[in-house]
Formats: C-alpha cells, sequence, structure tokens
C-alpha cells in the first residue's frame, strides 16, 4: 500500500514538471506577428546593405573623378615634325 502510495505522488511529480516544461501553443495570429517581425527585420536588414553599398560606390565615384581632375596632365601631343634647325624633338 505505501509503495502505491509513493509511486503515485512520484507520477503526480513527474507530471507536474512535464507540464510545465511544454510551452504553450501559439495562436495563428501570434505566428503572423512573429513572421511580419521577421520580414520587416529582413527587409531592413537588406536596406541598410543597399544604402552601405550605395555609399561605398559613391565614394569609389567621387575619388576617380578626384583623380581624374588633380592628376598631372599629359604634355599636349606634337603635331608635325621638328622645327628646322633643331637637332631633336
Amino acid at each position: 500500500m505505501r509503495a502505491m502510495v509513493v509511486a503515485a505522488i512520484l507520477l503526480g511529480f513527474a507530471a507536474s514538471a512535464e507540464a510545465q516544461t511544454r510551452l504553450p501553443r501559439t495562436s495563428p495570429s501570434e505566428r503572423q506577428v512573429r513572421e511580419l517581425n521577421r520580414s520587416m527585420l529582413r527587409e531592413q536588414r537588406q536596406l541598410k546593405s543597399d544604402e552601405q553599398y550605395q555609399i561605398n560606390r559613391n565614394q569609389i565615384r567621387q575619388d576617380i573623378d578626384r583623380q581624374r581632375v588633380f592628376s598631372n596632365p599629359s604634355p599636349p601631343a606634337r603635331i608635325g615634325t621638328c622645327p628646322r634647325g633643331s637637332i631633336g624633338c
């Protein structure tokens, strides 16, 4: 008899412990909200990435333009031959 009581008490504790570890099911609306939040986070990350790409691209363009403007110009090309009387060009 004592063994049955002890066994019943132990089963009661085991059942209550199992019930506490299980999480309640999420409702369809909760799942939808979570999915919407995930989707919004993905879009925000993508926008940040696109913005950073555009910033980097613009900086590279500006650097190239700056190099073109401030680079030493090539000497003017000579047209024709050397002037008369010169030893070399």
